[in-house]
């Protein structure tokens, strides 16, 4: 994604042009790919339509975000060719920390909410049309009455608290839709489901925000990465280990393919090949949380290939 030469360039304050134009390019692709909304940079605007100077503004405070809160402090720790994946993570930690800060500020519009009832509906149960409108019908449901008004059924039913922890709306959505259906108890119609759910979602919460403390990276050897480094581990053997320690994580320094050719007796080609379908398998098997997340992950996949070596 990211190209390792412009993140140092980036990092020791040369970078070019070329440089630049390269790092936006890609955090443009990752708009496109992951559909992300104008929001991250413009409040309230959920247009997923990006101008060059959308992804231009969404490139510069990016670069804010990561000086003013000293993302790269342990870059150094990061092995070269970690250098993009490491950077990745941190565009969507970025991404991830502004998504929040919209729903902090606005929990979620009733456009949104009745999106998430018309994608349950779908998922969940069978579209029965009743006089040209469109009714679901609880699970559960023991009466064929056709319900097109909630009012009553909602009068005395709990709300459903969104507050800014809320990270997912859709399960809370979801357990309003159930709720709902098991008091209506009838066929309902899916506008009048929308109305009710928002209606019983308290967003009462979101003058009291706080903000949410960085956590600094701190290396210990966590059992919770155990079973993924087991799974990526599973059919090394320890000369391969000594390989990816030597040329990934440049344990002893930096080496060539060909000088582990030569001290392995390994083809370079088969070298090559098992590094990056090493490299595949780790990116494959743990998606970190955040970039602290990814260091700790690496550091400790790092001390059990150490381990398996010897």
């Amino acid at each position: 994604m990211f190209k390792e030469e412009y993140i140092l360039d980036l990092l020791s304050g040369r970078l070019t042009q070329k440089g630049y134009a390269s790092i936006v390019s890609s955090i443009a692709t990752m708009v496109r790919r992951y559909q992300w909304q104008k929001s991250i940079v413009v409040s309230n605007n959920s247009d997923l339509n990006w101008s060059k100077d959308d992804y231009l503004e969404l490139s510069q405070q990016f670069f804010e975000w990561i000086i003013s809160n000293d993302k790269l402090k342990y870059i150094d720790k990061v092995p070269y060719d970690y250098l993009s994946y490491y950077f990745t993570q941190m565009l969507v930690s970025f991404v991830s920390n502004r998504i929040k800060e919209e729903q902090q500020k606005n929990g979620i519009s009733f456009q949104k909410c009745k999106d998430l009832v018309l994608t349950i509906c779908k998922e969940d149960y069978v579209v029965t049309s009743h006089l040209g409108q469109d009714y679901i019908l609880g699970n559960d449901a023991s009466n064929d009455k056709w319900i097109a008004n909630l009012d009553d059924v909602i009068r005395y039913m709990v709300h459903y608290p969104i507050t800014e922890h809320t990270k997912q709306f859709k399960p809370i959505v979801k357990l309003a839709m159930e709720d709902i259906l098991v008091s209506a108890d009838g066929y309902v119609l899916i506008d009048s489901i929308a109305d009710a759910v928002f209606n019983l979602l308290d967003q009462t919460s979101f003058s009291n925000i706080d903000t949410e403390s960085e956590i600094g990276f701190v290396y210990q050897q966590d059992l919770k990465y155990d079973s993924e480094i087991k799974e990526i581990l599973h059919g090394v053997s320890s000369v391969e280990a000594r390989i990816y320690l030597e040329y990934i994580f440049q344990d002893g320094g930096q080496v060539s393919l060909s000088e582990l050719s030569d001290r392995y007796n390994i083809p370079k080609s088969t070298i090559h090949n098992k590094i990056d379908e090493f490299k595949k398998k780790i990116f494959t098997t743990y998606i970190p949380e955040n970039e602290n997340d990814g260091i700790a992950f690496l550091k400790n996949l790092a001390n059990s290939l150490d381990e398996l070596s010897k």
